[in-house]
């Protein structure tokens, strides 16, 4: 089931229940009035059935979202990574062509002109990591690949009149270990003839 027709249920679900919750406040007010010791009893009453019932629902759900927690995987951290710059420039990136599977690679990213985004999109087009790239500074994105295919390096940040098309192209799949990504792939220059800092 596609994820548009899930929010879409979920929406109408939520929207069912709060119009049938404010139509049964509204339909209660039709009902006898009742002594204020005989309400002030069956409130409390309501009062503590509702605390149980919302406790157990946020222990159920807790529960239920340990295995999502980021924390556990936080020991990936420490696992060995491949450095492999990457150098964003008025609108190209210049990075391998090329990753191995399953094997964590932190990317060093920085920018030789102006701020520009770093993004990877996964084969179905979903955002999995994101950072920022600017001149003369190098931030650290480490990314452990999964899933064989082709992905996409776009930048999110606005960065001149050729931001739109401003997107790399990369391949994800089994390579031997004698095999590394060359890190000199797409060894670009600007305009100005500046070369790759990280040579």
């Amino acid at each position: 089931m596609p994820d548009a027709l899930k929010l879409m249920l979920l929406f109408a679900f939520l929207s069912a229940v709060t119009v049938a919750v404010f139509i049964l406040v509204a339909w209660s007010t039709r009902w006898p009035s009742r002594e204020q010791a005989e309400v002030q009893h069956d409130g409390y009453v309501i009062r503590g059935r509702w605390f149980i019932g919302v406790t157990l629902f946020l222990l159920a759900t807790f529960v239920a979202t340990i295995p999502f927690f980021p924390y556990l995987s936080a020991a990936t951290a420490l696992e060995p990574a491949e450095q492999v710059p990457v150098i964003a420039a008025q609108f190209f990136f210049t990075m391998p062509d090329r990753f191995p599977l399953n094997r964590r690679i932190l990317f060093a990213v920085t920018s030789r002109d102006v701020n520009h985004g770093f993004g990877i999109y996964d084969p179905q087009g979903q955002l999995i990591a994101q950072t920022q790239a600017m001149p003369d500074y190098v931030n650290y994105l480490a990314v452990t690949f999964r899933q064989p295919g082709r992905y996409t390096v776009r930048c999110l940040e606005y960065c001149g009149v050729g931001h739109a098309i401003m997107e790399k192209d990369f391949t994800v799949g089994n390579i031997e270990p004698d095999n590394k990504p060359d890190n000199k792939a797409d060894n670009k220059t600007d305009s100005n003839g500046n070369s790759n800092p990280f040579e």
